[in-house]
């Protein structure tokens, strides 16, 4: 039985809009406008090795796309991931900002206070108004205490940041980095698609070659 070649789809790859801060995003390559190329004349019956040969071409654009295709779809989710992450930080960011602020009052106010404190106590004259005042430096003490313990919370978690920071900003190297290539293989693949339409679309071949060249690749694989 003779059968036509089935036309293989041609790829359209295009890329997500990016929007990271620090990040590039590639741009996408619009198809071609030029007309397509020609189909062969369907006048002659392909020998299997011709059809072999279309087979084999289809079988690996087919591949190609799929890879073309995992390859975007593993690009994006990174930079969904980056994104997400640089949101992360930023949220980071401003909440140490706020302890860094509130840290900043509460060390001015301890400093005034013992400031002050310690002029009553020079200017007191007797032993039971030192002593009265006693309460209150154990109080600004512990008080001192407890700023010495935020302030090292907040350096170790400021640490922890710029770590993140370190971190981060790799990522988006190395997403910038892929931006540059993540399109190179749709022209060749294009191209590799419409060699085949030019050789193999439209032509004629034999059913049972299709059968016994379709049992070699499956054996291939």
């Amino acid at each position: 039985m003779l059968t036509f070649f089935n036309r293989a789809a041609l790829l359209v790859v295009s890329l997500f809009a990016a929007g990271l801060a620090h990040s590039q995003t590639p741009t996408s390559r619009k198809p071609s406008t030029a007309p397509p190329a020609p189909a062969a004349k369907a006048d002659k019956i392909m020998s299997i090795d011709e059809l072999r040969t279309c087979m084999t071409m289809q079988q690996a654009n087919e591949k190609n796309a799929a890879l073309l295709l995992q390859t975007q779809d593993d690009y994006k989710r990174d930079q969904e991931a980056v994104k997400a992450e640089q949101a992360d930080v930023a949220k980071a960011s401003a909440a140490q900002r706020a302890r860094l602020a509130a840290l900043t009052t509460e060390r001015e106010t301890v400093a005034a206070a013992v400031t002050d404190l310690n002029a009553r106590i020079g200017a007191a004259k007797k032993d039971e108004e030192r002593a009265a005042l006693e309460p209150e430096r154990a109080t600004l003490n512990e008080r001192s205490a407890a700023f010495g313990k935020a302030l090292d919370d907040y350096n170790a978690a400021q640490g922890a940041l710029r770590d993140r920071v370190t971190a981060l900003n790799t990522r988006i190297d190395a997403l910038n980095a892929r931006s540059k290539t993540v399109n190179d293989g749709i022209e060749p693949h294009k191209e590799s698609v419409a060699k085949w339409r030019e050789q193999c679309g439209s032509r004629r071949y034999r059913e049972e070659d299709e059968i016994a060249i379709k049992k070699e690749l499956a054996a291939n694989k």
